[in-house]
């Protein structure tokens, strides 16, 4: 056994009193904890030369997470920038679009769309509903008009993304969902699927889409 494991279980044997030692009172485990996390700031990293967009921007396209990014002034550009990645990548003008109100109502011109997905889909459109700049991470939660395979069943994941809607921190995000009613379920997606378990070598779309392509509109 690792001396770090030995370390932890012995931590554990002790907290519980099985060692033959006192056990430690869980009001003392409490105060520990809530010193850690009181107050986070302590903890997170700074990046204070930079707009939480300009992080998420840096850390979205990063050799790591692979995502692309397109900036376009209004929401009514965003027809035409997934346009540009289509042709960019070679794609028909064809996607599934999440049925959502913000998207559907805009005019995708000579863009093929469906709201259903296929298991082979090649391109999907959704929107995201938050993004966090510390780790280049989306936030999509599920409801009636945001169906989750959209986010990962398609080759390529092209999200929208409302500038005005990128949080600094995780726990920026954690502190606005508080007080909201909960989804069924939160995902939280930080560049596309990948794996490194075959000869070491980070593979894309090992488990969702090998093509992340975000459209940031607004400023």
């Amino acid at each position: 056994m690792s001396a770090a494991r030995e370390a932890i279980l012995g931590a554990i044997r002790r907290a519980l009193g099985s060692d033959g030692g006192e056990r430690v009172d869980p009001g003392d485990i409490m105060r520990e904890a809530d010193a850690l996390v009181g107050d986070p700031g302590r903890f997170q990293p700074k990046f204070d030369d930079m707009t939480n967009r300009e992080r998420f921007i840096a850390r979205a396209t990063s050799e790591r997470l692979t995502a692309t990014v397109d900036e376009v002034a209004d929401i009514g550009d965003v027809p035409a920038a997934v346009g540009r990645y289509l042709t960019s990548q070679n794609l028909a003008p064809s996607i599934a679009l999440q049925p959502v109100a913000a998207l559907g109502e805009l005019d995708w011109g000579t863009i093929d769309r469906h709201d259903t997905i296929g298991v082979d889909e090649p391109v999907s459109v959704t929107t995201a509903d938050y993004a966090i700049a510390e780790t280049g991470t989306l936030v999509f939660t599920s409801r009636a008009d945001s169906p989750t395979l959209m986010n990962f069943l398609p080759l390529h994941h092209v999200i929208v993304l409302d500038g005005a809607r990128i949080l600094r921190h995780p726990e920026d995000y954690w502190a606005l969902s508080e007080s909201a009613r909960q989804p069924r379920s939160t995902n939280f997606i930080t560049g596309t699927s990948g794996t490194a378990d075959i000869e070491g070598q980070n593979i894309r779309g090992a488990h969702g889409p090998r093509f992340m392509h975000v459209v940031i509109f607004g400023h």
